[in-house]
């Protein structure tokens, strides 16, 4: 029993700490384009837009949430 109480703490904080890293790298790579704490949010209206340069839609993405 504690056995499998100490395998679901280690996953789910293995998990939470996965989670930071994946959003810190994406941080990173999309420094200049984010605007908000939740990294990833900024994603979800994307289209065919370059790493290079600002979206062009960047203005309509606030608009949706």
């Amino acid at each position: 029993m504690i056995e499998s109480i100490i395998i679901a703490v280690v996953s789910i904080t293995g998990l939470m700490l996965g989670w930071v890293l994946i959003q810190s790298l994406w941080r990173k790579t999309f420094h200049n384009m984010i605007t908000d704490q939740d990294v990833l949010a900024e994603r979800r209206t994307c289209g065919k837009c370059s790493c290079d340069n600002p979206c062009p839609n960047k203005s309509n993405n606030h608009s949706t949430l």
